[in-house]
């Protein structure tokens, strides 16, 4: 393998490293999103797909979660496009 194929292959490896860090704090920012809609919705026609619509528009509305999303689909395209090209 040349260098900078080794190179290539050692950013992979780091970015997968961000994308694992990144899907972690999105998982937290949902965790925290379906507490703060439990414990805030008290409405007798709950339903869980009520329920899970209005996690996703808290998620939505989440400027952090939103980014980390972005860069989570931005950097997936680019292993990808990366392993089909090697």
């Amino acid at each position: 393998m040349s260098e900078q194929g080794a190179q290539a292959a050692g950013g992979g490896d780091s970015l997968r490293e961000e994308v694992t860090q990144w899907r972690e704090r999105m998982a937290e920012i949902k965790q925290q999103a379906v507490a703060e809609v439990d414990e805030k919705w008290g409405s007798a026609y709950r339903t869980s797909d009520v329920f899970d619509l209005k996690v996703k528009a808290r998620l939505t509305g989440n400027d952090e979660y939103r980014k980390l999303q972005n860069r989570v689909r931005d950097a997936e395209a680019a292993l990808a496009a990366d392993s089909g090209s090697g």
